[in-house]
């Protein structure tokens, strides 16, 4: 387990998100400087307070610039959207009735489905905006 160092391939060609998913990403490694501080039970419940506050603005934003340029991938990326909110409100649920020990799962899953969804599906969503020279979609919302 380690921090995410950025990298340019997590980068959709797109600011706007890019520097979105750059705030994800810090969020991260907030929880692995934790951890690794052996807080992340201390910190847990606060941390998915806030990435629960970001992906929602983050997604919203993605959704509204995926409906406003008919994007065809659309309504898969939402699904993968809603599943991953409901994973990380599931690790809210837990954490808020009092399971301790989550902090390593839940960087791991996070860490593998943000940098997965960024590199693959958010690219192809990056893709089809250069396709169209859509290169940003208003400042950050995070």
């Amino acid at each position: 387990m380690a921090t995410i160092t950025w990298k340019s391939c997590y980068e959709t060609g797109n600011p706007t998100f890019d520097a979105e998913h750059r705030a994800l990403v810090n969020a991260l490694n907030d929880l692995y400087e934790a951890i690794r501080k052996k807080q992340g039970d201390e910190v847990l419940a606060s941390l998915l307070s806030t990435l629960n506050l970001y992906i929602r603005k983050h997604f919203q934003h993605e959704e509204q610039a995926m409906l406003k340029h008919h994007y065809p991938g659309m309504e898969a990326h939402i699904k993968a959207h809603r599943a991953f909110k409901k994973t990380v409100n599931d690790y809210q649920e837990q954490v808020l009735t009092g399971y301790t020990g989550l902090a390593s799962d839940l960087y791991k899953y996070l860490r593998d489905w943000l940098l997965n969804h960024i590199v693959k599906t958010d690219g192809q969503f990056g893709e089809f905006l250069r396709s169209k020279n859509i290169y940003d979609c208003g400042p950050p919302v995070l």
